[in-house]
């Protein structure tokens, strides 16, 4: 199955396998396949020509602006099976940034644990060393550079569980429960 590229149309087409060609044109006969190539974040991309303007894609956008209905107009594009540069027709989805982060979890490809986690601010033995002070949480706070917030999610369980072997789940009984025990 084949398709005019969108706002590309009667200049390229592309395929269900995310291959992007090029129709005849005055200067040159016959079909060519466009190779595409991969940027620095794993993702492929392509220069397009129209109206003598060059603009640069990215193929995955492009893949999905043509075949698939954005219905709920969901501004990003996933991969679901965690490759980067398999542009599939069958391997990509409109999605909300949030549902992509998500499914990146879900899959492996990222994670909110830890070190790993592009929020973390301290490392594995840092959270450690935090969990075992007994000194003030102020005075911690100024040689770790991290929040007091912080400093009592580690020490109290809710945090860097992994590590520090705490964890702290909250029990919640009913109010009623309790009330039916008094009698």
């Amino acid at each position: 199955m084949t398709k005019d590229v969108k706002d590309y149309e009667g200049l390229y087409f592309l395929n269900e396998n995310g291959n992007i060609f090029s129709y005849p044109k005055k200067t040159r006969r016959g079909i060519r396949e466009i190779f595409s190539m991969k940027v620095g974040s794993g993702y492929m991309q392509i220069d397009l020509c129209k109206d003598k303007k060059i603009k640069r894609h990215l193929v995955h956008r492009l893949m999905a602006k043509t075949f698939i209905e954005n219905i709920e107009n969901k501004p990003q594009v996933n991969h679901i099976n965690g490759i980067k540069n398999d542009n599939r027709l069958e391997n990509l989805e409109w999605n909300t940034r949030s549902e992509n982060q998500l499914h990146s979890i879900r899959i492996g490809l990222r994670t909110t644990i830890g070190e790993k986690n592009s929020q973390s601010k301290i490392n594995s033995e840092q959270a450690l060393l935090i969990f075992n002070d007994e000194r003030p949480y102020n005075e911690i706070e100024q040689d770790y550079k991290i929040s007091i917030s912080s400093i009592s999610g580690i020490k109290r369980g809710y945090s860097w569980t992994h590590i520090t072997g705490k964890t702290n789940i909250k029990s919640k009984k009913s109010k009623r429960t309790n009330c039916l025990r008094n009698y």
